[in-house]
């Protein structure tokens, strides 16, 4: 009796094999899928300001309306490293005009070797667009802990050395983290990818974050965004919100360093009579809906501009999703309306 239940707990076992190997190759397949590799829930990148090995200081949160990439590595990394700089420069190529908002970023873990000058001369062999970034031993290891980041020196057996002694220090090599970050053109942390992603398959998560105007995460999206600006220093921000949250959502304010002041307008006509009517209240944005703030009827004001700039950074703030910070491209004087 017992061993007639044995044997039937195994051929039940033997019949569910092979729908466990189903399951478990679509669970392996699931991993070339970009929601694998998000950062959920999406949050701001975590700060990183430090020397360039060209001079002159990086700021990640001076890289707004760009996609950031961002790797960790050293130059006497003898495989990781390279290979890892080589898929950025496909990228960068496959990429084409695209490429120019894109911003590729090379963060040394090995300070004590790498010089500015080496730095910037092994980043720049890759690239020369391409952007490495030097901190001392003491300033990057809050970085490393920020962007969970692991680096430990390994140094080889000293037994080695017995027969063969040597001069110098101790030659060693770096365990690190190999991994792209994706950070988006809000600033957001967007993705983690492991460094043996394909080119390809980084290539169109770059593209996906290019396409996108605000940021997807707060639930309001962007788009069609465009200033036009005037000799008199005054201008207009038009642009249409998209709430994909299934709740109402309102902007309450707007601001750019590129303007003294901005306020939210709407123009109502009464017969041939416009009045401008400051909207000190918002503009509500309906859950799942769109708000278009376009000529003739509700935008932003902009007030004392300063110069004639090609595009103005812009941050919006709406009660329930919080910061959207995007790039505006500007038109000229007397252009046609996109």
């Amino acid at each position: 009796m017992g061993g007639r239940r044995v044997q039937g707990t195994m051929e039940g076992a033997r019949r569910l094999l092979p729908a466990l190997a189903v399951v478990l190759l679509v669970a392996g397949c699931r991993k070339e899928r970009g929601e694998d590799f998000a950062v959920v829930p999406v949050q701001s990148a975590p700060a990183l300001e430090a020397s360039r090995a060209s001079g002159g200081v990086f700021r990640l949160s001076e890289q707004r309306g760009k996609v950031v990439l961002l790797s960790f590595g050293y130059t006497a990394c003898p495989d990781v490293c390279p290979t890892t700089l080589s898929q950025l420069q496909r990228l960068h190529k496959q990429l084409g005009e695209a490429a120019r908002d894109v911003e590729v970023v090379f963060v040394s873990v090995d300070p004590e070797r790498d010089s500015a000058p080496q730095l910037e001369t092994y980043v720049h062999a890759f690239n020369p667009r391409f952007t490495g970034l030097r901190l001392d031993a003491e300033a990057l290891a809050p970085v490393l802990s920020a962007w969970r980041v692991t680096a430990t020196r390994r140094y080889p057996d000293s037994a080695r050395y017995r027969e063969h002694p040597f001069t110098g220090d101790m030659p060693y090599t770096v365990d690190h983290t190999g991994a792209f970050f994706l950070v988006d053109k809000a600033g957001a942390l967007r993705a983690r990818m492991p460094y043996t992603v394909s080119v390809e398959r980084l290539q169109q998560e770059v593209e996906r974050l290019l396409s996108e105007e605000g940021t997807p995460a707060a639930g309001v999206r962007v788009e069609k965004a465009r200033a036009r600006l005037t000799p008199a220093r005054v201008g207009a921000v038009y642009l249409t919100l998209v709430n994909t949250s299934g709740r109402e959502d309102r902007l309450v304010s707007a601001e750019s360093t590129t303007a003294a002041k901005v306020e939210l307008h709407e123009v109502i006509a009464q017969g041939e009579l416009l009045q401008m009517h400051p909207r000190p209240e918002g503009f509500v944005v309906p859950a799942k809906s769109r708000v278009e703030l376009a000529p003739g009827g509700k935008h932003l004001m902009l007030y004392a501009l300063q110069g004639t700039p090609a595009s103005l950074p812009l941050t919006l703030h709406f009660e329930k999703a919080g910061t959207v910070q995007l790039t505006v491209p500007v038109s000229a004087p007397g252009a046609d309306e996109p």
